[in-house]
């Protein structure tokens, strides 16, 4: 993936790449845009150009001869905003993430066990 400085996407930017995701080998704009109308999403030509030309400055997807191709996976986005959010409210520490959670209450006893399993084979 290249570097971005904004990993931020907004709802529709985020749907947009769900819909670019599922062609790994890219789609026809005139086709995304397709599957967009199907969903009765009245979009215009230019409307997706928008959203598309966003995505490209974030260094997202690339369009060439009208193909669109996505150069992050869901999964590498996911962790490129996760680790944004670690960085700027966690002072880039996993760990005070992990404590936010636990002090919350939001992490049961079940997914604790589970982290701590994961740390004990990551540190073999």
């Amino acid at each position: 993936m290249r570097k971005s400085k904004n990993y931020y996407l907004t709802d529709t930017e985020f749907e947009v790449m769900e819909k670019i995701w599922q062609f790994e080998d890219g789609i026809r704009q005139c086709s995304l845009l397709e599957l967009f109308l199907q969903e009765g999403k009245e979009w215009k030509r230019q409307t997706l150009n928008t959203f598309l030309s966003r995505l490209e400055e974030k260094g997202l997807v690339e369009r060439k001869d009208h193909i669109v191709r996505p150069l992050c996976s869901k999964e590498e986005l996911g962790h490129c905003q996760t680790q944004r959010i670690i960085d700027s409210l966690y002072d880039g520490k996993l760990s005070n993430l992990v404590l936010a959670f636990s002090e919350a209450g939001d992490l049961s006893d079940k997914e604790a066990e589970r982290l701590l399993e994961m740390i004990r084979q990551k540190k073999k």
